[in-house]
C-alpha cells in the first residue's frame, strides 16, 4: 500500500514538475522574444537616427532657406547695421538654440545628464503647466504655417515671373506651387527629411554662387561708399527676415533627439552657423554691392532677362519646395501631439493610437490647404516674411528659450548666467514691437499702392 502511495506521490511530482519545466521554458522563451524585440527596437532606432553629417545638413538647411535670397535686400535697408545685425542675431541664435537644448535635459546626483523632454512644447509645460504647452503650440504652428505660406507665395511669384507668356494668374500659379508640395504629407522621420534637407543646401548652393559669380563678374560696379546710411523705418522691417532665417529653435529638439551622438550637438552647432553666417553675410554683400538701389526682395529677379533669369528662378522654385519639407513636417509633428481637451488618453501610446494613418493624412492636407489659402490672399513676400519674423521668429527664437531657461535651469546657473538670458530676452521683447509695428506700415503702404 505504501510502494503504491510512494508511485502514485512520485508520478504526480514528476508531472508537476514537467508542468514547472513546461511554464518556465514558456517563460524564458517569451522573455528570449521580448528581449529579441527590444533589441530589434534599439537597431531599428539606431537605423534612424542621424549621422554627424546628416545633423549638419539639418541645421544648415533650418537656418537656410529662401530668406537668405532677401540678404541683398536686408544690406540695402540698413547698410553696415545690417551686415553688423545678421552677425549679431546669427551669435545670439546659437546660443538660444543650445540653451534650449539643455532645458530637455536633467542631471542625476552625480551630475550625469538624461533627457526627460522631448519637444519645444514639453520645455513650455515645464516652465508653466498651466499655459506653457498651448502658449508654444500656439507660436510654433503659427510661425511654422507661416514660413509654409512664404514659401507657396514665393513659387506662385517664381513661376509667374518666370512664364509671363501663360495665361495665368499669380494665384493659379500657387496652387500649382501647392501641388509639388503635397508629396510632403507622406513624411515619416527626420532621416527622410535629412535627404530633403542635403539636395536643399546643394540647390541654394548653386543659387548662391551662380549670384554671386554673376556679382564678381561684375565686380566694377562695387562702391562700398554706395551703402545705405541707418534708418529704422526700413531697417526695423529688414532684421524680422534676418530672423526668420535663424529661427531654427523649434527644429532643434527633434534635431539633436534624432542624432546618434547627441553629444557632440554644441561642436556642430557651432561649425554649421559659422558656415551659413558667412554664406549670408557674402550673398547680402556682394548682391547689394552688385544691383545697389535696384536691389529686389528676391536678388535672382535682378538678373537680366534670358536664359539665366529663367534657369536660376526655377532653382528657386525647386528650393522652395525643398526648403518647405522641415517646417511643414513640424508643423505635422505639432499637430498630431497637440492634446485636444475632447479627446484626453491615459499615456502618450494611447495618443498615438487614436490618430489612424488616413486621418493624419487628411489632417496633413488640410495644413497644406490652409497655407495656400493664406498665401493667395497675401502674396507679399519680403513683407509677411518680415512680420512673421518679427512676431513669432522672436519669441520662438529668443524670449521664450531666454525665460523658459531661467526657470527651468534655474539650480544650475550662475548670476552671470541670468543677466545674459534677461539681455537676450529684453532683446527679443524690444525687436519684436520695432519689427511688427514697422511691418504692419509696410504692408499697408503696399496694399495702398495697389489701390491707387
Amino acid at each position: 500500500m505504501k510502494s503504491i502511495i510512494q508511485e502514485h506521490i512520485y508520478g504526480a511530482y514528476k508531472f508537476l514538475r514537467n508542468v514547472s519545466d513546461d511554464e518556465s521554458d514558456q517563460e524564458a522563451a517569451e522573455e528570449d522574444k521580448e528581449n529579441n524585440h527590444a533589441i530589434s527596437s534599439m537597431e531599428e532606432d539606431d537605423h534612424n537616427k542621424t549621422t554627424n553629417l546628416q545633423t549638419f545638413w539639418n541645421i544648415f538647411n533650418s537656418n537656410q532657406g529662401v530668406a537668405i535670397l532677401a540678404m541683398p535686400y536686408v544690406v540695402k535697408s540698413g547698410g553696415y547695421m545690417a551686415l553688423f545685425s545678421i552677425l549679431a542675431i546669427a551669435f545670439i541664435s546659437n546660443f538660444t538654440n543650445k540653451i534650449l537644448v539643455q532645458c530637455l535635459y536633467e542631471y542625476s546626483p552625480e551630475q550625469i545628464p538624461f533627457r526627460v523632454r522631448n519637444s519645444y512644447v514639453e520645455i513650455g509645460e515645464a516652465f508653466s503647466p498651466k499655459i506653457g504647452r498651448h502658449l508654444v503650440n500656439a507660436a510654433q504652428m503659427f510661425e511654422q504655417l507661416s514660413y509654409c505660406t512664404v514659401l507657396l507665395i514665393l513659387c506662385g511669384s517664381i513661376l509667374a515671373s518666370t512664364f509671363p507668356f501663360v495665361p495665368l494668374y499669380q494665384s493659379h500659379w500657387t496652387a500649382l506651387g501647392a501641388m509639388l508640395l503635397l508629396p510632403n504629407i507622406f513624411l515619416k522621420s527626420l532621416k527622410e527629411v535629412s535627404w530633403v534637407s542635403f539636395l536643399t543646401v546643394m540647390i541654394g548652393g548653386i543659387i548662391y554662387l551662380t549670384v554671386t559669380m554673376y556679382g564678381v563678374l561684375h565686380h566694377e560696379r562695387w562702391n562700398f561708399a554706395s551703402l545705405p546710411d541707418f534708418k529704422l523705418k526700413s531697417f526695423g522691417a529688414a532684421v524680422g527676415i534676418v530672423v526668420v532665417s535663424y529661427s531654427s529653435q523649434p527644429y532643434m529638439p527633434a534635431i539633436e533627439g534624432s542624432m546618434k551622438e547627441p553629444q557632440k550637438f554644441s561642436v556642430i552647432m557651432n561649425v554649421t552657423y559659422m558656415a551659413i553666417t558667412l554664406v549670408k553675410v557674402s550673398f547680402g554683400l556682394i548682391g547689394y554691392l552688385t544691383f545697389t538701389q535696384d536691389t529686389d526682395q528676391v536678388i535672382t529677379n535682378n538678373l537680366p532677362i534670358g536664359g539665366l533669369h529663367m534657369c536660376v528662378n526655377l532653382l528657386v522654385l525647386l528650393l522652395a519646395v525643398t526648403s518647405f519639407t522641415i517646417p511643414v513636417y513640424t508643423a505635422f509633428d505639432t499637430l498630431e501631439n497637440i492634446e485636444f481637451p475632447w479627446c484626453k488618453v491615459d499615456s502618450p501610446s494611447q495618443a498615438k493610437d487614436t490618430i489612424s494613418y488616413a486621418q493624419a493624412l487628411a489632417a496633413r492636407l488640410c495644413i497644406v490647404s490652409f497655407t495656400l489659402f493664406v498665401g493667395v490672399l497675401v502674396p507679399h513676400f519680403g513683407l509677411y516674411l518680415a512680420l512673421v519674423g518679427s512676431f513669432t521668429g522672436m519669441c520662438l527664437a529668443f524670449i521664450f528659450p531666454a525665460i523658459f531657461h531661467m526657470k527651468i535651469c534655474f539650480s544650475r546657473m550662475q548670476w552671470y548666467d541670468f543677466v545674459v538670458d534677461s539681455a537676450v530676452a529684453f532683446f527679443g521683447l524690444v525687436g519684436a514691437i520695432i519689427g511688427c509695428h514697422f511691418s504692419v506700415l509696410a504692408l499697408i503702404a503696399e496694399y495702398q499702392k495697389h489701390e491707387l
